[in-house]
């Protein structure tokens, strides 16, 4: 029994039902009630989720101290020397020293792009370029802003200073930058600790003219910023809010046509690296390979202590320790990485020696930090593979104290080391300093000791400090204690923290309290609060507000939120305005956003080009998007490939999937294996499928089983 004519069904057809779906309801309501055909997914709905929490907290107090020389020494962006920007030297050419002409990178354009929106945003904002060592990202960051802020006065704070008075020092020469000021920050993990930079800074730095555009090598971007915890509720942890910012990557390793573009340059320095393409343009420029070269022969070449005194330094880098170091510190390490069983290790002063040397004209393999050579630092772009001895960190808590402890305690964090986080962390916070307490609380959540977290947070938001009462507020939301969590949000939010405006918001919501909950989206929102851009957009929606929904969203996709561009897609979408929305699901998708994936796929599906539909629900399968499965099936129903269809909706059906049990008894009943759909049908009514319960009456008929066919 095939496809042959069944007795009529409710609606006169005659046959069992065919494949088409109707259209589908967002799980969660969002903007659009019944987006498209079949599975396009629904809107990420409101994100239950805490953030924003400044991981190491200093509390500066502001000083009436005289304006610092930084400040008043400013130049326009246009009359800055790129060299002194904090670029890498390049190795000299056949004509001499200096740097070789800028080649266009490929990110020029979004790094253009985010400069501009930052500088006509009322509140200014962050550019965060981030990348390897000797990717190329301050020089592309450094170039971007003369092209698009040539006539800002440009400030670049030393390693060390406060900027919490700043903002006040700008107004107050306000006259001096008519086009208003750019803060330069360049290796941001040098200036996080003692900068005092939050977003909120950001925003008062923004109202004063200046936007702040910053670089950060990547590892140290993973260790810093908070990240989602695995928990039930995906509350950020540790780390510096301010790294939330989504950053612009520079790859180190160049494509095709940056390549290409560096060829025709006439530089034959850049003809020679971009010829090489085992390493990238810049890194080759920087010496890069030949310092890594160097240092990793060195134990062959008879310098086991000049390979150890280097991997100390870097060791210490890695941990967390971003002062430059004595060479004592650097000693008192470096027997950890000698070979065992040693060799004879050269002298002392030969060791040290071969260590800092420069080479070929560039850097050592140690750089000084000062002019009389007491300190150092490891080439930055030098790295050492597996897990960092316990002596290093040992040596890095022994040695550092406050923000710097601090950061060690977040960088072991980061690892997994968790006992080394609670033992940087304890003694500061026994000592009073809010910053550990508030990390060690939430370490101590995060590792199921849920009394002694509280009893820190709670101990930290008595004192009156801001993120202290917003991490107390999200531990007791997290424990249901709903009632208690929002006075503290409420202090933290009235005190202007954003993420406490954002996560308070989402109590309100949570409880029914819309109006309060959309005033507080939006308080957020008009200080950058990306995700709050994103929840307000969704209540507008709800309510109908699509016009002022959709401008939400775009600010929350201009700034690299994927998740926003693929519920403005969403959007987009439902209002009828097709070309827009594909084009939003495209850039969500190339993101990474599997949902926007999965709905691309069937938008390219419905304008009939089936091969890149195919190939996007296949990468959405991949990313865990169950809607795929269900919609690679369906396509392939209707392209007639039974075989791949049976097998993605049986996939579909084992993960409790309805519909694709139903489609599946469908497809089954079609080649004649009638006892098999009439099981998949039984299952996909039981689980409430109205169609499939009709189909299981019709066969169950036919089949002379009226009875039981009645019940259907």
């Amino acid at each position: 029994m095939g496809t042959h004519d069944l007795p009529l069904d409710a609606d006169g057809t005659g046959r069992v039902s065919g494949v088409a779906r109707s259209p589908r309801a967002p799980s969660v309501p969002g903007p659009v009630v019944a987006v498209v055909d079949n599975r396009m997914r629904d809107n990420h709905g409101v994100s239950i989720q805490a953030r924003d929490i400044n991981g190491p907290i200093t509390v500066h107090p502001r000083t009436d101290a005289s304006v610092p020389g930084w400040v008043d020494t400013a130049l326009p962006v246009h009359r800055c020397d790129v060299g002194e920007s904090g670029v890498h030297n390049a190795l000299p050419g056949d004509e001499g020293e200096g740097l070789p002409p800028y080649v266009a990178r490929d990110v020029d354009e979004e790094i253009d792009r985010r400069l501009a929106a930052v500088s006509e945003a009322p509140r200014g904002g962050l550019v965060l370029v981030t990348g390897a060592s000797t990717a190329g990202k301050t020089r592309a960051m450094v170039e971007a802003l003369g092209r698009t802020l040539p006539d800002r006065m440009l400030v670049a704070p030393p390693e060390g200073a406060d900027l919490r008075a700043l903002p006040a020092w700008l107004g107050e020469r306000a006259e001096s930058a008519p086009q208003g000021w750019v803060v330069w920050l360049d290796d941001l993990e040098r200036h996080l600790g003692s900068s005092g930079l939050t977003p909120t800074l950001v925003a008062e730095l923004g109202l004063a003219g200046a936007v702040v555009a910053a670089t950060i090598r990547r590892n140290h971007l993973e260790a810093l910023r908070p990240s989602p915890t695995d928990r039930a509720f995906t509350a950020e942890g540790v780390g510096y809010a301010v790294l939330k910012t989504p950053p612009v990557v520079v790859e180190r390793r160049w494509n095709p046509q940056e390549r290409d573009r560096a060829r025709a340059s006439g530089d034959e320095r850049l003809v020679q690296a971009a010829d090489d393409e085992r390493f990238g343009v810049a890194e080759q420029l920087a010496a890069g390979p030949l310092l890594q070269q160097a240092w990793n022969g060195g134990p062959d070449g008879g310098h086991a202590r000049g390979y150890a005194l280097v991997a100390a330094a870097v060791g210490l880098a890695e941990a967390g320790v971003s002062s430059p170091l004595t060479r004592e510190q650097i000693q008192a390490v470096h027997v950890a990485y000698l070979p065992a069983p040693p060799p004879l290790p050269e002298e002392d002063d030969q060791a040290w020696e071969w260590a800092t040397c420069p080479r070929s004209g560039m850097a050592g393999l140690l750089v000084p930090a000062d002019h009389e050579g007491r300190r150092w630092r490891a080439f930055d772009y030098l790295t050492h593979q597996g897990p960092l001895p316990e002596a290093v960190w040992r040596t890095a808590l022994e040695t550092t104290t406050g923000q710097e402890r601090l950061d060690v305690g977040l960088t072991a964090h980061s690892a997994d080391l968790y006992d080394v986080a609670e033992a940087a962390w304890t003694p500061l916070a026994e000592q009073g300093y809010n910053a550990a307490m508030v990390d060690l609380g939430l370490l101590l959540e995060e590792v199921g000791r849920v009394g002694e977290a509280e009893a820190w947070l709670r101990l930290a938001a008595d004192k009156g400090e801001i993120n202290a009462m917003h991490a107390f507020g999200i531990l007791l939301y997290r424990s249901g204690r709903l009632e208690e969590a929002e006075p503290w949000y409420r202090r933290a939010a009235e005190g202007g923290l954003a993420g406490a405006m954002f996560n308070f918001g989402l109590l309100l919501q949570e409880v029914g309290r819309l109006e309060e909950a959309e005033s507080w989206y939006r308080r957020a929102a008009d200080v950058d609060e990306i995700d709050a851009m994103g929840n307000l957009a969704i209540l507008l929606s709800r309510s109908g507000r699509f016009g002022e929904a959709e401008s939400w969203y775009r600010r929350a996709a201009e700034r690299g939120r994927s998740d926003a561009m693929f519920n403005l897609g969403l959007l987009l979408k439902g209002l009828g305005r097709d070309g827009e929305a594909e084009a939003w699901f495209r850039w969500a998708a190339e993101e990474g956003e599997v949902k926007a994936m999965n709905n691309l796929g069937l938008m390219l599906e419905e304008a009939g080009r089936i091969g890149e539909a195919e190939a996007w629900y296949r990468r959405a399968v991949d990313g865990g998007d169950t809607e795929a499965v269900f919609n690679l099936g369906l396509l392939m129903h209707r392209e007639g490939r039974s075989k791949g269809a049976e097998e993605w909706y049986r996939r579909a059906a084992a993960e409790g999937d309805p519909g694709a049990m139903s489609n599946l008894g469908v497809l089954l009943n079609d080649a004649g294996r009638v006892e098999e759909a009439v099981s998949w049908f039984r299952q996909a009514a039981d689980a409430g499928h109205p169609g499939a319960a009709h189909n299981l009456a019709v066969l169950l008929g036919e089949a002379g089983r009226g009875r039981e066919a009645e019940a259907w």
